[in-house]
């Protein structure tokens, strides 16, 4: 979704100067059960008695495995069985079609931290053994639960589907989809397009709670490549001072300046809009970009969704009535007039943020074709990549991936989550978290090359499509193997000055972009960090089980069952 919560944003605060930690409640975690079924049957006449035998067949024996392999190079893994004594040492096995019983010895590991991590490597959950492993531990904290999705998460989730399929079917519907059609809305104003419009102007936009908001352009500017940039503002905002010029200003330079958000968003994606085939339904090329501040809910409140950009308003207002007929993205008043510093650095990267779904939209769905739209997962997962890139420039004192979706990821314990299953604030998993936390990952070890690659490159799923972008960027790797290293890297919370090779979020300069360093052992991180409470049921798609470990007269010895589909990693630091 195109969304940052008030939790994320509060939680933005905490990496910077590692000063404060938010104080949490455990929450109870649920446990559901099932029962068996009863079965009931009469015997029959003496005469016709008969006595049949079933066998049934005994499961396969688990594959029996001395060893593991040593996962890193000019790393702490001296050998296959013993620890160099210095930096991060990695080990592994990974099944294929059958479980496996994984017997090993690591020595040299004294006074060492000693990671076991199960993670799966294919799409659909695997059932765990009863136990894993012949020396459990017992000193793990419990997850905290995440509350249930609320109704502007759900209006965002409604938006971003209408961006990936539903204008599709709105083409054929003349513009409605089903999340309009019911929507108690006010009778629309005249509506008009932004084009030609200037410094003064007057126009009513739709929102996403079905309001018709009066606005005035407060700012026009013009981008290197020749597009207006028009900044609109509420009308009651601005006329109650909560939004002044100044802020308008200050909004405008960090976006549409020279060498801003909009000049390096169009510089490593191309346009955010032009000629398309869809002349008696979308906008046709030579629109501004609208930037426009509304107050979304009238909380008096920051944060919540701060930004989104829902492409009904790419329509025609003949082919959807309630289109704004403007190249748009909606930013939140109160979080700018209410959020201070955190809510404007939160603003300004959820500018870059929305402005990547406004250029997926037009590169992927509208000039490739509706079957090349992301999956939510990975179109989420772009977007806060490019914000990633851009946050440097727009403020070096602030990343959202260092100091937003890896704490989520740790405060949420998202180590279980399936990547290709994008739930947003869900029950169980914060998929922004996952998304972004990957995403930041990628960029740091495969870099700028990489994710232009990867908005251009097609295939038949979004899996698919980041597979071979991997593959292309670093031969060596598959989709697996990175999401296995960043698995490995953020379960055991790795120390940036010991990382191997492939392993981290090390420091990044692709050009006029740079990517912070992220240490994952700093103490704001191990304030969050929580293990499982016990062993899950079933390992999710792509999901992973971590356990610390301890060692005997400096040897850590195990017997691991992996199931078939499963990988085993073992790290020492």
């Amino acid at each position: 979704m195109r969304r940052t919560t008030a939790r994320a944003s509060a939680r933005a605060r905490l990496f910077p100067g590692w000063t404060r930690l938010i104080a949490m409640s455990a929450l109870a975690l649920a446990a559901c059960g099932g029962g068996g079924d009863g079965g009931s049957g009469s015997a029959a006449p003496a005469s016709t008695t008969t006595t049949t035998t079933t066998n049934t067949p005994a499961a396969p024996a688990p594959l029996q495995v001395s060893g593991l392999d040593q996962d890193c190079s000019g790393c702490g893994a001296a050998t296959a069985s013993s620890y160099g004594g210095a930096g991060t040492g990695i080990w592994g096995r990974a099944t294929s079609g059958s479980d496996m019983d994984v017997q090993y010895a690591i020595s040299g590991v004294a006074g060492r931290s000693i990671s076991l991590m199960l993670t799966n490597l294919s799409s659909v959950s695997l059932a765990m053994p009863a136990s894993i492993s012949s020396n459990m531990v017992a000193d793990m904290l419990s997850p905290q639960a995440l509350s249930a999705v609320s109704d502007s998460e759900a209006t965002q989730r409604a938006i971003g589907e209408f961006n990936r399929a539903g204008w599709v079917d709105a083409l054929q519907r003349g513009g409605s989809a089903p999340m309009l059609s019911t929507q108690s809305v006010a009778a629309a104003p005249p509506l008009s397009s932004t084009v030609g419009m200037t410094t003064g102007a007057t126009k009513s936009w739709y929102h996403s709670d079905g309001t018709w908001r009066p606005a005035t352009m407060h700012t026009q500017m013009t981008a290197s490549d020749g597009v207006k940039i028009n900044f609109w503002v509420e009308d009651a905002e601005f006329s109650a001072g909560h939004i002044t010029q100044a802020m308008v200003d200050g909004l405008a330079a960090t976006y549409a300046g020279t060498g801003g958000i909009y000049d390096r968003l169009v510089g490593i994606g191309g346009p955010v809009w032009g000629p398309n085939s869809y002349a008696s339904s979308l906008l046709p090329a030579g629109q501004p970009v609208d930037i426009v501040i509304l107050n979304f809910n009238r909380d008096n409140h920051p944060f919540g969704t701060i930004g989104y950009f829902w492409s009904m308003h790419n329509f025609l207002q003949s082919a959807a009535p309630n289109s704004n007929q403007a190249i748009s993205l909606y930013v939140d008043s109160e979080t700018m007039s209410l959020g201070g510093t955190p809510g404007m650095q939160s603003i300004r990267t959820v500018m870059a943020h929305e402005s990547t779904h406004m250029q997926n939209f037009y590169r992927r769905q509208v000039s490739m074709g509706p079957a090349y739209a992301y999956d939510t997962w990975l179109e989420e997962m772009t977007a806060m990549q490019m914000e990633d890139f851009q946050s440097n420039a727009i403020d070096p004192t602030y990343n959202p991936i260092r100091d937003v979706r890896l704490p989520d990821f740790y405060r949420y314990n998202d180590y279980n989550c399936n990547l290709l299953q994008f739930t947003g604030f869900g029950a169980t998993c914060e998929s922004y978290a996952v998304s972004g936390s990957f995403g930041g990952f990628l960029n740091r070890q495969l870099g700028l090359a990489f994710y232009k690659d990867l908005l251009t490159r097609t295939a038949s799923t979004s899996k698919d499509t980041l597979d071979q972008a991997i593959r292309a960027a670093q031969p060596s790797w598959t989709f697996e193997q990175a999401l296995l290293n960043w698995k490995v890297t953020t379960a055991t919370a790795m120390p940036a000055a010991s990382a191997p090779a492939g392993f981290g979020y090390p420091s990044r300069t692709d050009g006029a972009f740079v990517l912070p360093l992220i240490d994952l052992s700093l103490p704001g991180y191990a304030a969050l960090r929580k293990l499982p409470a016990a062993v899950p049921s079933f390992l999710q798609g792509y999901g992973t089980y971590a356990a610390a470990r301890s060692d005997t007269n400096g040897v850590y010895s195990d017997k691991v069952r992996v199931p078939a589909g499963a990988a085993l990693s073992v790290v020492v630091y």
